[in-house]
This record gives C-alpha cells, structure tokens and sequence, in this order.
C-alpha cells in the first residue's frame, strides 16, 4: 500500500470525521505539502472565505504544511498559530518512518494569553478590511488552552491507535531511478533496507542526518552503506539529502515569509551560510534572489533538475 492509498483510506478520513463531530473543532487530512486529502470538517465560515481567496488559500496551505512539519519534529502534537492569528494543532502521521501527513485540527481562538509560536508570520491581515471577513472572524469560537491541549493529546491517542493497525502493510515512496545506466541491481537481501533506508530519510531530512545513523538503522556499515546507496540512487547520500532539503526550500521561499536563516534552520542545515552555498550549487541563484525574483515574477521559472555535486 503506497501513501496517497494510506492518506484514502476510509478509516483515516472517519477518525478526522467523527473528532470534528465530537469537538466541534475544524479538521482535515493532509499530506506532506499541505495539500488537503479528506472532507474540511466543521471549518469556520471565517477559513472557508479565506480558502476562497488564492493568495489567503495559499498561506493557509503553507501554515497546514509548516504547523505540520514543526510536529513532525517531535512526532507530538504541536499548537500553533496559522497566519490569520488563529490557533491550531497537528499530528504527525508516520508509518514505518515514513512521513506520509498530518491531521489538523483547530480554528479557534484563546481565551489565555500563551505564546504558541507562529509557524507562518502573521504580516497580512488585508482582510481586516472586509466586513465580511471580520465579521466572521469575531463569530470563531474562543476555548480554554487546557480544552485545546487535552484534545490534542486525545487525538494523537487516537492516530497512534490507528497506525498501529497498520503494520500489516507498508508504506514505500515510490522513488524514480536516476537513470537505467546509473542505478545498479543490488542484492534483494539490501533492497528492503535501502527502501527503509529512504523512507526515514523523507521523513527526517528536517534534522541533522548523518550517514553514519542512517547506515546503523539499516544494520550495515557506514563504508557498505555509502557505497550500496550511491549504486541504487546513482547519487551520494549527502547530495540525495541536499536534494530533498532544496525542493523544499523552494516551497519555502516561495511560499513563507520566514528569513533565509529560519528556513535553513528548518531544513537541517545548522549554519545559513551553507544552505546558501548548496542551494546557489543547485539552482545557479541565491535564495534571496531567487525569492525576490519570484516576488517581482510569480512565473518565472528556473531549472529544478540542475544536479547537486555529488559526493
């Protein structure tokens, strides 16, 4: 069973279903782009109007995508507040370590004064000056943190539940060969490693990954381990997680206000000077160029397939 089947699944989509029912919280699936798989469950009229409009969609797809991301970190719930100033929290969902989405849930507002952070910098807020867009926002319901915080951690008693259940199937990204030339037939008794090998790469390449845990994972040497991926990828582990880390950051760029620095904090490089250095390696731009370029040409378009230097 691969993950867009996972993320179908009936049982999924009844467990986001019947919460929102039993809460009275909005909720929806989505999968690791932000990009909603089920129903929008009881989402305020205030979330539908800004779903409506393209630019509000946009950053609600980015803050589901960020929010998500931030609790993937810790594979706990996360509260957070979206980019119209509203609070919500997300679950991890991870299957054989593999990432595969995020429930979300929320849409309200607070009755305590907490710091939540914002996945998402709240610097747009021109529908404050629509009425009906105002009107609607006063309308959001406002609950206690505690309320908030103890369904969030039923929730997540909930998808652990579920995943649980679903050891008797395994969820592989498809992944594309470099080449028919580059990639080499490997022993079958590795093939399922590095397929798990992979899978924990996607679902952590946010954080600091090193061959060498990634090699102790699968049970192999770091010297096997290097060499038996670079057959099968036609590619070196560091330049494979480099490539991961740089789609992403396009996303990012085009699609967060967060500076340079947070979103190389957030990709697992622990100094920006050096995610500027792989991401100008990649795509021949800086990434403050290139989001400029985009500001000024939502269009333009550059070269996203330019390899990284291998190693």
């Amino acid at each position: 069973m691969n993950s867009d089947n996972f993320m179908d699944s009936e049982l999924i989509n009844k467990i986001a279903r019947d919460f929102a029912n039993a809460t009275s919280l909005a909720v929806v699936v989505v999968n690791i782009h932000g990009e909603e798989v089920s129903d929008l469950y009881h989402f305020t009229p205030f979330c539908q109007l800004m779903r409506q409009d393209p630019e509000m969609s946009r950053r609600c797809r980015m803050s589901d995508r960020c929010g998500g991301l931030e609790a993937s970190k810790s594979n706990q719930p996360c509260i957070y507040r979206c980019h119209a100033g509203l609070t919500d929290f997300s679950i991890p969902l991870v299957i054989g370590g593999h990432l595969v989405g995020f429930v979300l849930c929320g849409q309200v507002r607070l009755h305590d004064t907490v710091q939540l952070p914002e996945v998402q910098e709240c610097s747009s807020y021109a529908w404050q000056q629509d009425f009906q867009f105002t009107e609607n926002f006063e309308k959001i319901p406002v609950i206690n943190y505690d309320r908030l915080l103890s369904s969030a951690e039923l929730l997540k008693i909930i998808v652990d539940n579920y995943l649980k259940q679903q050891r008797d199937f395994v969820v592989i990204k498809e992944h594309a060969p470099a080449s028919a030339e580059r990639r080499v037939a490997i022993p079958s008794q590795h093939d399922s490693k590095m397929k798990k090998a992979l899978r924990y790469i996607d679902g952590h390449y946010s954080e600091d990954l090193r061959l060498e845990d990634v090699a102790a994972m699968v049970y192999l040497s770091p010297y096997y381990f290097s060499k038996l991926f670079k057959k099968y990828q036609g590619i070196g582990f560091n330049a494979y997680v480099n490539q991961q880390r740089m789609q992403s950051a396009l996303q990012m760029l085009e699609q967060s206000d967060w500076s340079i620095a947070v979103i190389a904090r957030n990709l697992g490089f622990s100094q920006a000077s050096y995610f500027c250095k792989v991401f100008r390696q990649a795509y021949r731009i800086t990434p403050q160029a290139y989001r400029e370029q985009r500001l000024a040409s939502p269009d333009i378009s550059i070269n996203k397939n330019i390899a990284l230097q291998r190693n």
